[in-house]
């Protein structure tokens, strides 16, 4: 198969926008999402590497019906046999969250990687949930009996207890930080891949690229359409960039979509104001 041009990229992304939740694909969003970056490489050939491990997962786990063992099967295959590592030595790399380039370098961040054990997990058939856990990504893996594990993919698959988990938010969030049950929450798919493309856009922000920066927010909009805030955002950076017309556009997706609340009120009056600029 041909790679998949940007047309075709962001079509398949927008397709997802209008998709239950449930039925979202997170490894074939990854892959449109990788394809804006790389319109020249094949999708095919990370199809069939995920797929090799996959497989390579089914045949060393059958009869594995414990979470902990689940994890140490999943461990063994992804790193062991494929040498995928968590590295954030290239945490401000442009390009190293993209899924393309962490299968090729076999490395990559926290986020790109739960996405990865997140996926294969799931194709065996098993009780994977993303948490809602602040600045790391973590995964809650069922087995049988109703026991549940907290694994973190960019550590091993690690099993993360209490204490783990509170060292964890203390590094990101302050020794004054807590434990909450919303760190416990699972994240939906949409969720999943806006904190990819979230992590994506923030690098591209700390290297004042701008105009790469709203290219991603832009794509997190095909796939999530109905998240105010992207609308919001990508108003305020076309207009940072002087793109007057497709600010006016963005913010009246957002007015338009938005509660009635301060923030709606002060898009209104900003949106008022960018027109009355080409008038």
């Amino acid at each position: 198969m041909a790679p998949l041009s940007l047309v075709d990229a962001k079509r398949r992304l927008a397709s997802l926008g209008q998709l239950p939740d449930l039925a979202i694909d997170l490894a074939e969003a990854a892959l449109a999402l990788a394809s804006l970056d790389h319109p020249a490489r094949d999708p095919n050939y990370y199809r069939a590497l995920l797929a090799e491990m996959e497989e390579t997962i089914g045949q060393m786990a059958q009869g594995v019906e414990g979470a902990v063992e689940r994890s140490a099967v999943m461990a063994s295959v992804l790193i062991g046999r494929f040498g995928l590592q968590g590295d954030d030595r290239d945490e401000d790399s442009l390009d190293s969250a993209n899924l393309m380039q962490v299968l090729d370098r076999r490395r990559g961040p926290a986020n790109t990687l739960g996405l990865i054990w997140l996926h294969l997990g799931r194709r065996q058939g098993w009780e994977v949930e993303p948490l809602a856990f602040p600045s790391h990504f973590l995964l809650r893996l069922s087995g049988a009996g109703g026991q549940r594990v907290i694994i973190d993919p960019f550590w091993g698959g690690r099993q993360c207890d209490a204490a783990n988990l509170r060292d964890l938010l203390k590094n990101s969030a302050g020794l004054g930080a807590e434990l909450e049950p919303a760190h416990y929450a699972p994240q939906s798919n949409r969720d999943v891949l806006i904190r990819l493309q979230t992590a994506i856009k923030m690098r591209y922000l700390r290297h004042a690229e701008l105009g790469p920066a709203l290219k991603v927010v832009e794509a997190m909009l095909l796939f999530a359409p109905d998240q105010l805030p992207l609308w919001r955002e990508a108003g305020l950076m076309h207009l940072r960039q002087g793109n007057l017309r497709s600010a006016i556009a963005a913010l009246e997706q957002f007015v338009g979509r938005a509660p009635n609340s301060a923030a709606r009120h002060r898009a209104s009056v900003l949106l008022q104001d960018l027109k009355a600029r080409l008038s």
